[in-house]
């Protein structure tokens, strides 16, 4: 019998934004650490020293590493590239791209990048440090080789595709099959879902719609002050766990959709999607924003959010004095008013601390 043999390359890819808030404050052989993101069932990370990394004499360049996370005894084969995103223009602004092609990472070889990144002058002249942040984007590729398959062999392995229940629900969804319940917002905005997946996914519409309210023996519910678009990604995230990639994106019109998202999901009672809008609302803090995100942090009871807001302030004494100036903290001070007090007192050491050292 004659058997043919095929294998077929599978390149899975993802793409990681690191932002680095006062960049210009970090001294010393300092390694930064990104949240972890997941590519090809593989947990990858980045190690960034802003001064360069601390086996190396040299710190007029800033090193980069991508590290694996969850190394087994197999070796794992990733391209990866870094970049700095020039906040003027997310989608295509790529500066200092360096590909790096050193693919073998294992158990041993955890770590792997380059020392020399970009220089501190490159950086200066770039434009991508803006209100004194960087972003820096990080693409992997891992190639996944499927095993061969021989037509007319009686022992061909059988091959079982990943799992794909968030993309059936999320179909769902899409299609409004089976769709029992209509929300309402406002008087034109319609979306059919399923009460089940609500239910388990929220314990306010748990209680709404399995509970004695009159919510549960209806077919539709109306939901006042919230906004549809806020609504819809909300439902998203009850589908898919994710949230959706044009939120990926760092910019202005992402962070404020991020603060709506944050109240809905405290409205809610969903905890994760309320910890991944405070994680994502302290990667672009700035000091026009932690104003902002400080009063809303305490609105809802967002104590890491809260943390971050407060070292972000208080790192800096220049930064700080710049920040009592604006906006953000005005309404900081109208709305929260013993925070912007205890605040403001840290100020008063700062000066007064330098007052003392100049004398």
């Amino acid at each position: 019998m004659v058997t043919k043999a095929s294998s077929t390359v599978v390149v899975h890819a993802g793409v990681h934004l690191f932002k680095v808030v006062g960049h210009s404050t970090i001294t010393g052989k300092i390694k930064l650490t990104s949240d972890t993101f997941r590519v090809a069932d593989h947990d990858w990370a980045i190690l960034y020293y802003p001064n360069g990394n601390p086996s190396v004499v040299d710190d007029q360049f800033s090193s980069i590493f991508l590290k694996l996370m969850n190394a087994g005894e197999d070796k794992v084969t990733a391209y990866y590239s870094f970049c700095l995103q020039d906040p003027a223009a997310p989608a295509t602004g790529e500066k200092h791209k360096i590909s790096l092609h050193t693919p073998k990472f294992s158990s041993t070889s955890l770590v792997r990048g380059t020392d020399k990144f970009v220089s501190k002058a490159d950086l200066a002249a770039s434009g991508c440090l803006k209100d004194d942040y960087l972003v820096i984007k990080c693409t992997v590729e891992v190639p996944i080789l499927m095993d061969d398959r021989l037509e007319g062999d009686d022992n061909d392995s059988v091959i079982v595709p990943p799992a794909d229940l968030s993309k059936d629900l999320a179909n769902l969804l899409d299609s409004g099959l089976k769709a029992d319940l209509t929300i309402k917002i406002g008087w034109f905005k319609r979306f059919k879902v399923h009460a089940c997946v609500l239910a388990a996914r929220s314990p306010v519409f748990r209680a709404k719609l399995c509970g004695t309210m009159m919510e549960s023996r209806g077919s539709s519910i109306l939901i006042k002050d919230i906004n549809a678009k806020v609504f819809e990604i909300v439902l998203h995230y009850m589908y898919n766990d994710r949230l959706p990639e044009s939120m990926d994106e760092a910019t202005e019109e992402t962070t404020n959709m991020v603060q709506h998202l944050l109240v809905a999901a405290d409205r809610y009672a969903m905890e994760r999607l309320k910890l991944i809008c405070e994680m994502r609302l302290s990667k672009a803090l700035d000091i026009n924003t932690v104003g902002f995100t400080l009063d809303l942090a305490e609105q809802y009871h967002c104590q890491q959010l809260k943390g971050c807001c407060l070292r972000y302030m208080t790192r800096n004494g220049k930064r700080l004095q710049e920040i009592i100036n604006t906006e953000g903290f005005a309404e900081l001070k109208r709305n929260q008013p013993q925070v912007a007090f205890d605040i403001l007192g840290q100020v008063i050491a700062l000066i007064t601390g330098n007052l003392v050292m100049s004398y």
